[in-house]
């Protein structure tokens, strides 16, 4: 473990915590396993080894809070329903005293439900701080989130299900990247071009892009969105963005020199005495 190494500091990540007294088991050795768990998702899916590394070397940062606080929430959300059970010799059984009465069912699963929600959140944080950030934008995690416009879970909310959606965002997130690679590949086909597409995607991404860059990542995102809504694609709106694009040749060249490019700019017809075509 690198972020979160003992119960002090997993008990300041959690409200309402009751202190283990002696001879007690800390709640950070009975939620270990999930810790690993968590912090080797984060690593792998968020920051790489050297970023987590240069991370847990500060505790007093932001990034570092936002990047416990995902470990910890991703490790309680999976950990919580095994908490208060007990292996015996004659079964499982639940965790009871005389001064603390188990938690109904319903208040298990608002818990649950509330470290799901913290770690969407953070998520969207952290990655937030990562773009900031000279040792991440190299990283093959950046590149993953690059691979697509849909590159925050928040998208998931604010862009397709609407702001009081209250479901998985990440795992929803994951499954609208899916279904937006293969729109965002017929309108870079039939519109924005391969090569363009994919600086707009970086764009998305990258400290002091250009403004114009942003704004038309953020147009052709709005187009995304409304296809994986299940409406119709906005062609008249992509057809502006490219008379946009196609006035402006050395702004973008590689939209000018695409295949793309010359859908726009077919071969004329010249009526000629030695064309197939000739007619008086």
């Amino acid at each position: 473990m690198k972020i979160i190494t003992d119960n002090a500091t997993l008990l300041r990540l959690l409200p309402n915590v009751v202190t283990s007294v002696e001879g007690e088991t800390p709640l950070y050795d009975k939620v270990h396993p999930w810790l690993v768990i968590a912090e080797q998702w984060v690593s792998e899916r968020f920051t790489g080894a050297a970023v987590l590394d240069a991370i847990a070397a500060d505790a007093d940062t932001v990034i570092w809070q936002q990047t416990a606080i995902l470990i910890m929430s991703e490790a309680m959300r999976q950990a919580i329903p095994s908490l208060d059970v007990v292996l015996t010799p004659n079964g499982f059984g639940i965790v009871s005293n005389q001064n603390v009465a188990p938690a109904s069912k319903e208040r298990v699963e608002r818990l649950i439900e509330s470290m799901r929600a913290g770690r969407d959140l953070y998520a969207d944080y952290l990655l937030d701080s990562l773009s900031e950030r000279e040792d991440w934008l190299q990283s093959k995690q950046r590149d993953w989130f690059c691979q697509t416009l849909l590159q925050s879970p928040r998208d998931a909310e604010l862009g397709v299900y609407g702001p009081e959606w209250t479901g998985n965002r990440w795992e929803a997130f994951i499954e609208l990247r899916e279904r937006a690679r293969n729109i965002e590949a017929a309108i870079a086909e039939r519109w924005v071009s391969e090569a363009l597409m994919e600086r707009l995607r970086q764009a998305l991404r990258q400290p002091g892009a250009p403004t114009n860059d942003v704004v038309l990542a953020r147009r052709v995102l709005d187009c995304v969105y409304t296809e994986l809504k299940g409406e119709p694609r906005r062609c008249p709106v992509l057809d502006r963005i490219v008379n946009y694009v196609r006035q402006q040749p050395e702004e973008y060249p590689e939209w000018a020199e695409s295949d793309t490019a010359r859908l726009f700019d077919p071969p004329v017809f010249r009526n000629e005495k030695n064309s197939k075509g000739y007619f008086f």
